[in-house]
């Protein structure tokens, strides 16, 4: 039912993202109410879709019951197999 609330939802929200969010939280027991997905759309839609991926992903990755707000990462520079921590000695 709530992943049929999310697909008419518009089209700033990261369906992927949310969809993750959604069966995270089920996985864990924890499903959403009606009212908790809405609140997760509009926060969540507050941001672009690489920013939304980024929340929902720090989410689960640190095990957090809910969303928050969360930086945007750092573009890194790209590590190549290259050079190691030995060769920098």
């Amino acid at each position: 039912m709530a992943l049929q609330l999310v697909q008419q939802q518009s089209m700033t929200l990261n369906q992927e993202a949310i969809t993750e969010w959604i069966e995270y939280r089920e996985f864990k027991k924890k499903a959403l109410s009606q009212f908790a997905l809405n609140k997760s759309i509009k926060f969540l839609n507050n941001y672009q879709h690489q920013h939304q991926q980024h929340i929902v992903d720090m989410a689960i990755m640190n095990d957090w019951t809910g969303l928050h707000q969360v930086e945007e990462p750092k573009n890194k520079p790209q590590v190549t197999g290259d050079t190691s921590w030995i060769d920098s000695r």
